[in-house]
C-alpha cells in the first residue's frame, strides 16, 4: 500500500466515529483490557492572551506496554493482541485512531511494563516519535492536547462528561471524572461515574450466568430502548425492541461491536442473550406485576408508574392480576373491584379523594383513580366490562351530622309538622350534605354519615324511601331558618316545613290551614 493510501485509510478510521468524543470509550477500554481496576479521566486548561491550552487525559493503572508492544501493535493499525480472547473488548486494534477525531494538536502516550518507562508522541499529522521515560511508569497515561478558548474549552468539559456517561457509566472498573475550571484553578477530586446497571421503569428484573447479566422491565417509552454492553461499555443503545413493550439491557462478554463499531454484531451470542431477555420476560417479570402494581398503587406518588404497568398487563391480557389505584390511596385486587362494577352497574372514579370517596371505601364501595372520559377510565371500563363510568360524586350522596345538633323542640316541631302535611319521614335532622346533594334543600337518607345513592336520596317527602329527612344546612332557606332554632324554634319549625312541602308539591290549602293553626295555637 503506498504512502498516500495508507494516510487515506488513517483517514477514515479517524472519522468513522460518528461521535469524536466516543475516543473517551475507547481508551478505557483498552484500560480494562490492561487489567485496570480504576480509571480517572481529567481534564484541565491553562489561560493564554486569545488562546489556551486544554489537556484531556485517560490514566489507568494497567499492564501497560513495553517497546514491542507500542512499536508493533500501538501504532500499526489493524494489529490487535486481543484476537480470540473474550475476556477482551476492543478486536480490530483501531480503537486508538479516535483520539485524532477531536482534532487535537498533540497526543502523548505515556507507559510502563516489564521495567521499561517509554513516551510516544504524536504530531498533528499523526506522525510519531518514540522516547524513552526516564521516571519508571505504572500503567499507561493518554493525553490530548488541544489549543482553546476559555468557551470552548468549557464545551469540551460539558461533551467529555456526556461521553464518559454514556460510554462507560456501566463499566466493571472503576471510572472517575474531573475537570479543572477556565481560569486554570486546581480542578476538584475525581468523582465516580459509573452506576449499577438498571432500566428506566416502573421496576425491573435480572438474570445473570457467567459472563451475562439481564436486566428488564416495562417501558416508559414507545418503542423502548434496549442496550448491550461489553464488560460495561456500550456498544449499542437503540430503539430497535429486544421484547416488545419493555426496555432491556444486556452486559455480557460474548457480545461484540461491529468493525464500524456503531452496532453490536447480530451473532450466536446475540440470539442468546435474545433468548434469555424473553425468558425473563414470560417468567420473572410477569410473576412480579402483580405485587409490583400494588406497590405502586400504593404510593402516593406512584399513579404515573401504576397507568404505566395497567396499561402493559392490558397488552398482555393479564389485567385480572393487577392491583388497581384506589381515589385517594389505597390499592385492591381485580376481583374486589370488578365485584363493586356488578353490583353498582358502573365502574365509580373519581380523580382525588373526596368526602364521598372516602365515605364510600369505609362501606366498601371501591372508588378508582380516573376522570370519566379520559383515556385511562375508558380503559378501565374496558378491562371490567363496566357498562359506563360515572363520578362517584355525581352519584353518591352523604349527611353530615353538624358539630352541635338543632334543638329538640324545633326538630320534634318540625317532624310533627311534616307528618301533618303528609310527609313519609319518621326523623328529622338538619346535617351538611355532600356528594351529589350537596346544592340540594334536603336528602333521604338510612343513617346520617352512610353514602346513598342520589336517586334514592330524592325521593319525595311523600314516596316510600330512606326514613330519615335530612335538611341540608348549607341550603340559603335551611341557614336562615337556623337563626330562628334557639330563639323561635317552633316558627322556624313551620317555616321549613313549609319550604319542603312546597318543593315536594304538597302544600295543599287544607295542609296549609291545618299548619297556620297548629302554630297559632
Amino acid at each position: 500500500m503506498s504512502a498516500p493510501q495508507a494516510e487515506d485509510v488513517v483517514e477514515d478510521l479517524v472519522h468513522q466515529f460518528t461521535d469524536p468524543f466516543a475516543f473517551y470509550r475507547e481508551l478505557i477500554q483498552n484500560s480494562i483490557d490492561a487489567g485496570s481496576s480504576r480509571i480517572e479521566v481529567a481534564l484541565a486548561f491553562r489561560p493564554g492572551k486569545d488562546r489556551g491550552l486544554l489537556t484531556a487525559a485517560v490514566a489507568d493503572w494497567g499492564e501497560g506496554m513495553n517497546r514491542n508492544l507500542i512499536e508493533n501493535y500501538l501504532v500499526t493499525k489493524f494489529r490487535s493482541t486481543k484476537e480470540n480472547d473474550l475476556t477482551k473488548i476492543g478486536k480490530f486494534g483501531i480503537g486508538f485512531v479516535s483520539v485524532f477525531a477531536c482534532r487535537p494538536d498533540a497526543v502523548v502516550v505515556d507507559t510502563g511494563r516489564d521495567g521499561e518507562s517509554w513516551r510516544v508522541l504524536f504530531k498533528q499529522d499523526r506522525s510519531w516519535e518514540l522516547l524513552a521515560s526516564p521516571e519508571p511508569l505504572e500503567g499507561t497515561r493518554v493525553t490530548l492536547h488541544k489549543h482553546a478558548t476559555a468557551a470552548e474549552y468549557d464545551d469540551f468539559v460539558r461533551q467529555s462528561l456526556a461521553a464518559v456517561k454514556k460510554w462507560c457509566r456501566y463499566s466493571e472498573a472503576d471510572v472517575a471524572f474531573t475537570a479543572g475550571p477556565a481560569d486554570g484553578s486546581a480542578a476538584p477530586s475525581p468523582s465516580p461515574v459509573r452506576e449499577e446497571v438498571s432500566v428506566d421503569a416502573p421496576f425491573q428484573v435480572e438474570h445473570r450466568e457467567e459472563g451475562t447479566h439481564v436486566v428488564a422491565g416495562p417501558a416508559r417509552t414507545e418503542p423502548p430502548w434496549t442496550g448491550f454492553y461489553n464488560r460495561g461499555l456500550t456498544l449499542l443503545e437503540t430503539q430497535e425492541p429486544l421484547v416488545p413493550r419493555v426496555t432491556v439491557r444486556v452486559v455480557s462478554r460474548y457480545l461484540e461491536h461491529t468493525l464500524t463499531r456503531d452496532n453490536v454484531r447480530r451473532d450466536r451470542h446475540f440470539a442468546k442473550v435474545q433468548g434469555l431477555a424473553a425468558v425473563l420476560v414470560q417468567g420473572p417479570l410477569k410473576q412480579a406485576l402483580p405485587e409490583e402494581s400494588r406497590k405502586a398503587a400504593l404510593r402516593p406518588d406512584g399513579a404515573a408508574d401504576w397507568q404505566l404497568l395497567f396499561h402493559y398487563a392490558r397488552a398482555e391480557a393479564d389485567a385480572s392480576r393487577l392491583w388497581y389505584r384506589l381515589a385517594g390511596g389505597g390499592a385492591a385486587p381485580f376481583k374486589d373491584v370488578a365485584r363493586v362494577v356488578a353490583k353498582e352497574s358502573a365502574l365509580l372514579v373519581s380523580p382525588s379523594a373526596t368526602a364521598v370517596t372516602q365515605r364510600l371505601s369505609s362501606a366498601g364501595v371501591l372508588v378508582l383513580e380516573a376522570t370519566p372520559g379520559e383515556a385511562l377510565a375508558n380503559a378501565l371500563a374496558l378491562a371490567f366490562s363496566a357498562k359506563s363510568v360515572v363520578l362517584a360524586d355525581d352519584v353518591f350522596t352523604f349527611a353530615e351530622p353538624p358539630g352541635s345538633a338543632a334543638p329538640a323542640v324545633f326538630l320534634e316541631a318540625l317532624g310533627e309538622a311534616l307528618r301533618l302535611g303528609g310527609a313519609a319521614t319518621r326523623g328529622v335532622l338538619v346535617a351538611r350534605l355532600f356528594g351529589a346533594l350537596a346544592e340540594e334543600r334536603w336528602a333521604r337518607v338510612e343513617t346520617p354519615g352512610v353514602p346513598v345513592r342520589a336517586g334514592v336520596a330524592r325521593a319525595s317527602v311523600f314516596a316510600k324511601g330512606p326514613p330519615l329527612l335530612c335538611l341540608n344546612a348549607r341550603h340559603a332557606e335551611v341557614a336562615a331558618a337556623a337563626a330562628l332554632f334557639h330563639s323561635a324554634p317552633r316558627l322556624a319549625s313551620l317555616l321549613l316545613a313549609r319550604c319542603v312541602l312546597v318543593a315536594g308539591g304538597g302544600l295543599t290549602e287544607e295542609v296549609d290551614r291545618a299548619l297556620t293553626t297548629r302554630a297559632l295555637r
